[in-house]
């Protein structure tokens, strides 16, 4: 039979020592150059301290304020808010189908529907305005 707090405890156990026994397995490495002669950079005995080169790229491929609005809009908006408008429109397709006549089901439905297309109206909106801004930013510099 199933005893819960044997399980509760083994399983404490368990984890406690796969916490305390899990730094054996990890293999870190000391050296960062190639062996050699002893004078790369980075490796361990030589004195030198170990320089990283770590670059960082741009994401949104601008460095403006037009490049970064239409980055954020054009690149993480449209299409994820595309995608959830669809879903909202097809779920309250799915809520009018299954109302079969209810009225409260109905009325659901309707909302659904309506906050679906106002929510696509609001995203379309935001399209037209960081066009609108990134022309007049483009009028403004020439």
């Amino acid at each position: 039979m199933f005893n819960k707090t044997k399980f509760s405890k083994l399983l404490l156990l368990t984890l406690s020592l796969f916490i305390i026994i899990s730094p054996v397995f990890v293999f870190a490495q000391t050296e960062v150059g190639e062996t050699g002669s002893g004078n790369e950079v980075g490796e361990t005995g030589s004195g030198k301290p170990i320089e990283y080169n770590i670059e960082i790229k741009n994401p949104f491929k601008s460095n403006t304020i037009k490049g970064l609005l239409e980055a954020i809009v054009n690149e993480i908006l449209i299409p994820i808010g595309s995608v959830v408008a669809a879903i909202m429109v097809i779920y309250a397709g799915f809520l009018f189908v299954t109302a079969r006549g209810n009225a409260t089901q109905i009325e659901k439905a309707k909302m659904a529907l309506l906050y679906a297309v106002i929510g696509a109206a609001i995203l379309l909106g935001a399209w037209v305005i960081t066009n609108a801004i990134s022309a007049t930013v483009n009028k403004l510099r020439a």
